[in-house]
């Protein structure tokens, strides 16, 4: 696991970054509303990644089991693409949320956006920058940023159906968004991607209860009429959702896009079908 001494690291970057965006992001406070909450005049894509950052301050004091060794944060690491990413698509409430459970290893893990396969980031979102490294890294498991040459299935496959459907992520993102469960992307002492669903113990409790936490404080600031949980995991986890209880929210859940899932042949074909059902296309292509 992560030594001490990159813990310390880790969270003095978080304080740092928690103080870059405080200052690069000045409240904009006329006289009349001088009597405001500072809190309430930050743009919302700000309140969304605050709460990341304080998900990230408590999964720090969590004990990781020993399968886990490798453990990459690329909120931290990756920062600068993920706050574009959220500057960028997220500029108000939402109708139709996706949730996805973790950082994939060629996807989120190298570029910090969720499903996010280079090619997309680069040439669909249009986004580029800088990725530092995780604290501890696996020699199999490098992070190369915008320069992995390895794409991710989930986020080829995922991305790729959206953006056709909605026929461009400036049209997807008017109603949508996309955002993972766990920020955590978990590796094995041998290089082995270990889900948030195969971990063990009370770690996996302890771990799914900060993020449904963080998750419900997101939520309430998006305000999403549907939520599509990607994969069971995450459908189990947003049954206990409070949010999704008292706003009458609909919750569905849609087949992961990872080849490793079963039963996961013509995903594309199967997920527009579910889409179609589900009456969805009309939020992604802003029509609704």
């Amino acid at each position: 696991s992560c030594s001490a001494e990159a813990n310390v690291m880790l969270k003095r970057k978080l304080n740092q970054q928690k103080c870059n965006l405080e200052i690069g992001e000045p409240t904009k406070t006329s006289a009349r509303q001088g009597s405001t909450s500072e809190f309430f005049d930050k743009p919302l894509w700000l309140k969304f990644y605050e709460t990341e950052v304080k998900l990230n301050e408590a999964l720090e004091k969590l004990n990781p089991p020993e399968s886990t060794p490798f453990i990459y944060n690329p909120i931290v690491y990756a920062s600068q693409l993920h706050c574009d990413y959220l500057r960028r698509y997220m500029d108000g409430p939402k109708k139709l949320v996706f949730v996805g459970m973790n950082p994939g290893p060629n996807g989120m893990a190298q570029t910090g956006i969720p499903f996010g396969n280079v090619r997309t980031v680069k040439l669909l979102m249009q986004l580029a920058g800088s990725v530092d490294q995780p604290p501890v890294v696996h020699p199999k498991r490098p992070v190369a940023g915008l320069d992995c040459r390895i794409e991710e299935p989930s986020g080829v496959r995922l991305w790729e159906l959206f953006l056709r459907l909605a026929g461009s992520m400036q049209t997807f993102s008017q109603q949508c968004f996309v955002h993972n469960f766990c920020p955590l992307a978990f590796f094995g002492a041998d290089g082995r991607n270990i889900t948030p669903s195969e971990i063990r113990g009370a770690y996996k409790n302890q771990l799914g209860d900060l993020c449904l936490h963080t998750l419900e404080e997101q939520l309430k600031l998006l305000q999403p009429d549907v939520i599509v949980a990607v994969g069971e995991y995450v459908h189990s986890a947003l049954k206990r959702s409070g949010y999704a209880k008292s706003n009458c929210v609909s919750v569905l859940r849609l087949p992961h896009p990872s080849p490793r899932s079963t039963n996961n042949t013509n995903w594309p074909e199967k997920a527009q079908a579910f889409l179609e059902e589900h009456n969805l296309i009309r939020f992604m292509r802003n029509e609704a």
